[in-house]
Order: C-alpha cells, then structure tokens, then sequence
C-alpha cells in the first residue's frame, strides 16, 4: 500500500497565461530584487475598475494586484474608516481566494503614511512561506496586492501607499514582526525554487517515480533550511512528503526517523489542521509497513481533527484561518481523504462495514470540492471498489474500480497510476473465483509495468500474489500439460518484479555514481529528468483543463498543453536512446531491461532449476524454471511465519557460551517442505539448483534444508539439500540472467588479491563488535566520508590474516597479494589493477544498512585512515555504490566478513544480496558470502578443500567445489553441525559450463 499526499491544487488552477508585454517598473524588494507589474491578459475587470496586475521579480512570479469595488468610505483617518476598509476587504472576492491557498494571522494597520493602510501577516498553505496582503483604496476601487514578505516595499507601492523613506534594516525589522512569530525575508527567486522543486517532486510521487521524487525533496529541504530554519512548520512539511516517499520505498527505519523530526513542530503548531496532517502521514506510513491498527488509530484521529476542522463555521472575517482553515473546501478534501485512510485500516483489521461507511462519506465530501487533485476521487473509489469486493458485491466493486481506472488514465495516461487499481481489480476478481478475468486484469496491468522506468513500478508483493494464485488455482482445471505450461508462463513477468527495495537502491546510487564521475552522463541525465517531470505536470495541468467546466475551459489552452506533451514526450524518447547509444554500460546499469522466459531457459542445461518467490503477507508462491518446463507451487505459509522460522533456526547456528545450540532438523525439513512443497515432483533429473530468494529467505542458505524427515538426531546422516544438488544463489533473475549471458572479454592472468585484518581498535569477540557496532548506530554521516574513530570502534580481526595466508598458498598468490593491517586500506584497493585477478578475497566485517544511522546501504570494512578522510573514496568504508563502480573481471569474490547478512540486522540476507548485485556490476562472475562468522578452523578447512578442488577455471567448478568442501565437512562428526559448513553460499551463475542457447520446447 503506497500513498502520495500533495499541495498541487492551487499550482494546476493556475491560469494558463497571465502577462502581456507591458511591464511597469515597481522598484525593488527588500533583498534587493527588481520588480514589475504587467496587466493580466487573460481576464478582462469589471466596469470602472483598473486592470489586475501580477508582480514578478528578478523574472520568477512573485504575487499580484487585483482591484474589486470599494464603497463610499469616511475620508478621516477613524476607525469608522478602517472598520469600512476591513468590511470591504472582508466581502471582496480577493480575499475568498487568498484564504483558500493562505492561512493568516490577525489584521493590523500601519498608520506611518497619509492614511492608514491595512496588511495581513499569511503564510502559504503550499509550501508555508511568509506572504504579506497589503489592502488600501485607489479612487473608487479596493486595491489588493500580496506576495512574499521581503516585497514589502513593493506592495506598498502598487496600492498607492508608499512606505516610509527609512533604513532598509528597519524596513525589516517592522516586516519581520507583523507576524506572531519573527519570519525570514526570502526573495522571490529562492522561493520560487522551492516552489518549483516541491512542485516537481509532488508530480514524481504522483507518478511513482519515488527515488526521482526522493532527490527533489531533498534538494527543497536543503534549500528551505538554508533560507528559513529547520525546526518550522515549511520544513516540517516537506519532512513529512519526504518521510512518506521513503516509506513508499519499503525504508521504514529511515521513515520513522523522519517523522521524529517533523513531529514536535507540528504538534507545537498553533494550527489543529497541521497536527490533523501529521495524523494523516502517520497513518499512511504505519499503513506501508503493516501495521494496520496503529495505521488505524492515526487515521481516526486524524479524521477527528480534520472533521472540527471542517465543521467550524467560516467567517468572512480577515484573519483567523489556519491552513485548510475553518470550513474551507481544502478542510473537507483533507476530511475526505482522512476517512478514505480510516476506511482503508478498517477494511484491512476487519470491519468492512464501518469501512464501508467511511468510504462513502468520504466520496460524497470529495464530491463538493472543487480545487483539489482530481486523483483524489480515484483514490476514493478504488477504497470503494477494494470494501465492496470483500462484502461480495462484485458488480458494485467493479463499477468502482473501473470509474477510478478511467479518472487515473484521463488524468496520469496509462502507467504507474494506473497498475495499483488494476491489481485491485485482479484481486477482486481472484477473491470471487473468476480466475480468468483475474489473469487478463493482471496481464494488462504487467503489459504496463513491463514499459515502465526501472523505480517508477508501484506494485508490492502483495499485489501479485492474487494473480499468482489465480493462475495457480486456474491450471489446477487443467488436464493438458503444454495448457498447464503456457498459464504458468503468464506468470513469470510477475515473478521477476519481486524484488528488492535495497537492490534497486543500491543499483540506483551506483548509477548516480558513474554519472557524478562523468558530466556528459550527468548532462543527460539532468536533460532525461527534467523532460520527464515537464511531461507529467503538463499532463496533470492538461486534465485539470479538461475536467474544467465548459464555460471556463480554453480549447487554446488544452491544444497548448496537448501539444507540449507531445513535444516533451519525443524530446525524452530521443533522449533516452542518445543515453542507450552512447553510454551502454550505464543504461544498463540504470535501466532493467524486462526478461524474456525463453530467453533464461535456453541458459539452463538439462539438469538444472531456476527457483524463485513470492512471499504474501499469509501465502506464499514458489517458481520453477527448467529447460523442458515451467512450475508454480503454493507456499503455504507467508512472510511473519517465514520470518519466524528462519529466525529460529539462525538462532540454532549461534555460539552459545563457547559450544552450538542443537539445530533443529525437523524445522529444517519442515520448511523445505513448505517452500518445495508445491513443486517438487518438477524436481526430478535436477542435480542443480539456482535460488533467487527474497524477504526473510533472504538470509536462508538453501543447503541447510533436510529433505526428508530426520530418522535420527545424527548431522551426518541427515539428507541436507546439498548432498542432493549443487546449489547457487542469485540476487535477482535479471542478474542470473546477466552472468548466463555475458563472457569475460578476457581471462584474468593473477590468481588472487586479498584484503583483510583490518587495523581497527577493538579488541576481538562478539561483544565487542556489538559495542562497536553501538557506538556505530547513534552516528549520522550524511553524504560526508565515514569518520575513522567510527571504524575504529569495530573489533580486529587477527584470525583473518592466517586465514588469507592459507588461501594465497593454495592459489600460488605473489607475496605482493595479501594487504592486511594499515595496508588494507580504499586507496590499496583502488591502486590495483583489478581486472586481472582471478580471485578477489576479502575477510573483514560487512556493515549493514542501520547499523550506522542514516546509513542506506551495505559496504565492506577496511582500514581507516589516520586522519578524516577528504572523500568517500579513502575512508576505508567500500559502499555498493562504490563497488558497481570499480573495474573487476574475478572469476570469484569471496566475502569472508563476519557480520554479512546477519539476520538481527537490518535487512540482513537482503544486504549480502545488495553487495552481490554491486560486484556482478563491476564484472565479477562469482561470489561466495557468509551468513554468520566461523571459527577459523573451519574455515580454513573449508577454503582449502574449495580452492584445492576449484583449478584454473574458478568460474565454472565454484559451485561444484563449494558443495563438495561442504559435504566432505558435514561428514565429519565434529563439523558435522551446519554452523561449521553452511554459512558461505556461492552467488552468481551457476553454470558447471558454457550452456548451449538451443531452441526450447514448452
């Protein structure tokens, strides 16, 4: 479930075309900008009254003047004069408008002229900036002129009533404190880049281009807090858009910690409508990460607030109104989508009819309001059409879900926007038993996502599992074999879009790396983006004019906008293919291209698998894929259940004291038969397996499954998995598929490089690397290099050193090879040539992702330098990021590191799957990681036994010389228990040998 709230209303009600070329110099604001005014061309005013103008400064907007009619007032300077005045003011159309995008503080009069002039302290309702309504008579007409604070003088003068001739320091002061609290005089043109940059993050979150819009916010709070502070309800604002697009992301630590920013503003703000939003995003974001009864509790209280809120009686008073202020229609759109929220957590914990109810409050108030995002109402009646569907009302589910369909097309086109209302509507149709429309419902929806950007998919696992299971319940109808392959097919698409978020994460800072490192990259990447952005907006804006009214909509302007999609939409296709063209490797690395089943089926020889998940919030799917066929089982069990096995049984491979826990072998079997369960019978003639886990199987290593039920407590004579295959893993199918279809342009002429014992200040032991690894967690670099004292803190790793001694005597490595200690540093690493070993070795600590705060993705552990590092090239910390961007061509990576994948931290096995994919972007074709430390006897007798047995082709016999090391240990009576031979796992692809790419046959 991933949500989007956005202030877009007001931008996409914006007229079309506003100035003609007539501009009247105003002078200059009080941070020294020039100003004009130009006449607005596109209304005409009524009789007697002067044009409106709109004010810009150093060419970006800025405000406007209107004028409306003034009654007869009193010529003194009285306050029957003023009460006139406000009572104008209070009734003119400027201010019906103003109150809808401003909220403001009290009136007050400044009587330092000829007669007193009225200004209201606001602030912008997007975006929170200080904006000053300045209010006076102009003959027989009410001038209105507004804009941000620092047009003070401005204003003043457009309304025919000049400030003061004094200092300009004291000119800021008297502006500063009209408000209730000091405010900080941008200009025009820094507020028109936070504008801008939260407008287009606004539309890339609409899009569900949620890492682009994650850099837009970014950029708008660093912007905002330079200019304004950190700790104010403009910044709080955007923490909170941002919080929710990390929390789109699956990044819920990085989320909360958000949200713990942005809270104490909010709840300090004298407005009950922002407390009422930080309930609204709280709710969302508890709603991502599945906690629907909290999710729940934030909902109802929000809908609460936003209700008082709604229900309050609007004035025509001046003053007074908070952001979506007393009745407003934005309070009752914020209302509407508050009990669209609390409907969607009732439907979710199980109360379909209040959701019910909730729901249709909520279309009936969204209904009423004109001005606010028209994708509103489709959010609305896919909630609708989800609460319909579980109370069994098919032909009511799917009028809703169609209607929203149809308002997301007309609005965003086919796309992202649209894919989450079509698996709604797939589910739908499964939840009825009409598998059949379920399948074409999901098949239109994957044709889509299949043309989507890499990042832009909004699909969870979630979603899919109903197609999956459509498709398998729909073939269980099925008596004809090839019938039964050709419905599995359908789902394969399905299948490769489970992945994870880390990955994609760690792809995706790769990228942003090699395009730092080269400007003409960069150059068309900026071009790319800023065309995509432009699109969307246009199209957004181009909707909103359709949806118009047909005496207020423009067939200039809709052709106008029409035809700048048009033009932005070939500009980016052109784009893209200069990228494509001139820059293959990193198009590649940017953009997945969709696998072909075929294609990674003529890749597998006659005896080897290919199996895959989709692990559902309580049912599960496993896939596999042979050269002859393909096969879809049920998992019986989803992710919580998952994740609590797993979890016991790493706890049962832990020291305990200085011995092992017993391992729990019927668990072992019980969870092969739950994850194979299904397809087993497929597994017959098969002697090797590819595994591309995800969730919890993430930190599983597959040979440790028993296969059949244990006769005995004896470890040897257990039937372990890989006694029966060599197995492989992969971290996703597109990178299987990459390492089967790509040979090395040349072959590596070294054997080995190795890095490891690090000089790091912590004494051994576990406990020490957790006191290192705590005082690690409560720091926050940022972008900035890793502070050394930081590493430091971890614990050394003497055992190490004789460990990568026995590895370079068995591979015949140069003395030059090994680098230990205060030589085990970045620059070492990156002073090699590293193309031309055939082994990479590395024994050293992996750091996870939340081990250190803010830290987003995994890396390797070398030595720091004596000194803070000047980049994060030297640090001594080897992010993914960092690693996609070296130049390798080892046959094998070895990641010896104590701590990868652990499975108490964060995102564990999902972290050694994030180091792979980075490696096998830099070229290497093999990889062994552990899943937890092992003394260092059996490792070295591990290691020994793999290399002795691997010779000079370490790419084809890694896996064949791993399983056979492994047996020959669990066959030993005192390395017996998995804990000494099951932690190191080979990833990559698997291939014994070159596969021939023959035809295959379904």
């Amino acid at each position: 479930m991933k949500f989007v709230l956005t202030g877009l209303a007001a931008l996409l009600a914006a007229p079309a075309a506003l100035a003609q070329p007539s501009d009247m110099a105003i002078g200059a604001t009080l941070t020294d900008e020039p100003c004009a005014a130009a006449v607005r061309s596109d209304m005409s005013p009524p009789p007697g009254l002067p044009l409106d103008r709109v004010i810009t400064c150093s060419g970006k907007p800025a405000g406007a003047l209107e004028y409306s009619q003034l009654p007869l007032i009193p010529a003194a300077a009285s306050d029957a004069r003023k009460a006139t005045l406000a009572a104008a003011f209070a009734a003119s159309r400027q201010w019906s408008t103003l109150r809808e995008r401003m909220s403001c503080e009290e009136p007050k009069w400044l009587d330092d002229g000829k007669t007193p002039v009225l200004v209201v302290p606001c602030r912008t309702k997007s975006g929170g900036f200080p904006n000053l309504v300045v209010v006076h008579p102009d003959g027989p007409a009410l001038a209105v002129a507004d804009g941000p604070a620092s047009l003070y003088p401005v204003l003043r003068a457009l309304v025919k009533s000049p400030a003061p001739d004094k200092p300009r320091t004291e000119m800021i002061d008297q502006v500063r404190t009209l408000w209730r609290e000091p405010v900080v005089l941008a200009s025009a043109v820094d507020i028109d880049q936070i504008k801008t940059l939260l407008r287009e993050a606004r539309t890339a979150a609409g899009l569900a281009r949620y890492d682009d819009a994650e850099g837009l916010f970014r950029k708008a709070l660093d912007v905002q807090t330079r200019l304004f502070s950190g700790n104010d309800t403009v910044a709080a604002d955007i923490l909170m858009d941002l919080a929710l697009n990390v929390s789109n992301q699956g990044r819920a630590d990085e989320a909360e910690a958000l949200f713990r920013r942005a809270a104490p503003v909010m709840e300090k703000s004298p407005y009950a409508s922002d407390r009422a939003r930080l309930d609204t995003y709280r709710g969302y974001e508890a709603a991502n990460r599945g906690d629907y009864a909290a999710a729940l509790q934030f909902a109802r209280s929000a809908s609460s607030a936003w209700r008082a809120i709604a229900n309050a009686p609007l004035t025509a008073s001046v003053g007074g109104n908070g952001p979506a202020g007393p009745g407003s229609p934005a309070s009752q759109a914020e209302l509407a989508m508050a009990l669209n929220l609390e409907a969607a957590m009732l439907l979710r914990t199980g109360d379909v009819t209040s959701a019910y109810a909730a729901a249709g409050e909520a279309l009936l108030l969204i209904d009423k309001v004109e001005g606010e995002p028209r994708w509103w109402k489709a959010d609305v009646l896919a909630t609708l059409g989800d609460i319909s569907s579980s109370q069994g009302r098919m032909s009511a589910a799917e009028n809703f879900l169609l209607t929203s369909l149809s308002l997301r097309y007309q609005i965003f086109g086919e796309g992202s926007a649209t894919l989450r209302t079509r698996a709604i509507l797939g589910r739908a149709y499964h939840a009825e038993g009409m598998n059949s429309s379920a399948i074409i419902t999901f098949r239109e929806a994957l044709k889509v996502a299949k043309s989507l950007p890499q990042g832009s998919i909004p699909f969870t696992t979630q979603d899919l599992v109903p197609f999956a299971s459509a498709v398998v319940d729909y073939a269980a109808t099925l008596t004809d074999q090839k019938e039964k392959i050709g419905l599995y097919t359908e789902a394969f698409d399905a299948f490769q879009m489970v992945r994870s978020p880390l990955i994609d994460r760690t792809v995706g800072r790769a990228a942003a790396r090699l395009s730092a490192a080269d400007p003409a990259i960069a150059e068309l990447l900026r071009q790319i983006e800023d065309k995509e952005r432009a699109q969307g907006f246009t199209k957004m804006k181009l909707a909103h004019e359709q949806s118009l009214a047909s005496q207020e909509r423009s067939a200039l302007v809709e052709e106008q906008l029409s035809t700048e999609y048009a033009k932005l939409g070939k500009e980016v296709q052109e784009l893209r293919l200069s990228l494509e063209s001139t820059y293959p490797a990193f198009n590649s690395l940017q953009e997945a291209r969709p696998l072909v089943l075929d294609e990674i089926r003529k890749r597998l020889g006659p005896t080897e698998g290919v199996v895959s998940f989709m692990v559902g919030r309580d049912a599960s799917f496993v896939q596999l894929l042979r050269r002859d066929s393909v096969v879809i089982g049920k998992v019986p069990v989803g992710e919580a259940a998952l994740k609590a096995t797993v979890a016991g049984l790493r706890r049962s491979l832990e020291i305990q004291g200085t011995a092992v826990t017993d391992f729990n072998m019927e668990t072992a079997h019980q969870l092969y038969a739950d994850l194979f369960g299904g397809v087993e019978p497929a597994f017959a003639g098969l002697d090797r397996l590819v595994v591309v886990p995800s969730g919890p199987l993430s930190s599983l290593p597959f040979g440790l499954l028993v296969t059949t039920k244990p006769a005995s407590d004896d470890y040897v004579k257990a039937d372990w998995l890989v006694k029966r295959m060599t197995l492989t893993h992969a971290p996703s199918l597109a990178a299987f598929m990459s390492l089967r279809s790509t040979l090395p342009a040349r072959r590596p002429d070294l054997p080995l490089l190795a890095f490891g014992d690090p000089s790091l200040g912590g004494s051994g032991g576990s406990s020490a690397l957790r006191k290192g690894l705590t005082s690690l967690a409560g720091a926050c670099r940022q972008d900035a290099p890793m502070p050394p004292d930081l590493l430091r803190a971890l614990s050394s790793l003497p055992d190490t050193a004789t460990e990568l001694r026995t590895v370079q005597r068995t591979l015949g490595g140069a003395p030059d090879s090994l680098f230990t200690r205060n030589a085990a540093t970045e620059a070492a690493l990156r002073g090699q040539t590293l193309d031309r070993y055939r082994v990479l070795y590395f024994a050293t600590h992996g750091l996870l992702p939340g081990e250190l705060k803010c830290q987003a993705e995994p890396g390797l552990v070398l030595s720091p330098p004596q000194a803070a590092a000047t980049s994060r090239a030297d640090d001594g910390l080897l992010e993914t990021s960092e690693i996609a961007g070296l130049s390798i061509n080892a046959d094998l990576v070895v990641l010896s590191a104590c701590n990868t994948a652990a499975s108490g931290a964060s995102l564990g096995g999902e972290a050694m799957s994030g180091l792979s994919e980075s490696f096998f972007h830099a070229g290497a074709r093999n990889m062994i990681v552990s899943h937890w430390q092992v003394p260092s006897g059996a490792t070295m007798s591990l290691m020994s036994g793999l290399f002795t047995r691997l010779g000079d082709d370490a790419a084809a016999g890694a896996a064949d010389a791993l399983r056979k090391s492994q047996v020959e240990l669990l066959g030993k009576g005192a390395t017996s228990h998995p804990f000494f031979w099951a932690a190191f796992v080979l990833m990559g692809g698997g291939a014994a040998a070159p596969v021939e790419t023959a035809e295959v046959k379904p």
